[in-house]
């Protein structure tokens, strides 16, 4: 897995990293859910441009990160 992400927003990191589990789950032949990448890169352009992510779609988050092996 490739190591990026944006330093200092510990939450933007972890959506970074996720959106590249999804990618490397792509493209190793693994069951992805394209409504998954686009929920992550929604939720990535929300924070930068200053929004933020409620307790809900964290949640949303941690289910997506178990279900790519995170």
């Amino acid at each position: 897995m490739r190591e990026r992400g944006v330093k200092g927003n510990p939450v933007l990191d972890k959506l970074m990293k996720l959106k590249y589990r999804i990618n490397d789950a792509y493209k190793d032949g693994r069951d992805t859910d394209k409504s998954d990448k686009t929920w992550v890169m929604e939720e990535i352009t929300n924070l930068r441009q200053g929004g933020w992510l409620s307790a809900t779609k964290m949640k949303v988050a941690n289910e997506m990160w178990s279900k790519y092996g995170g």
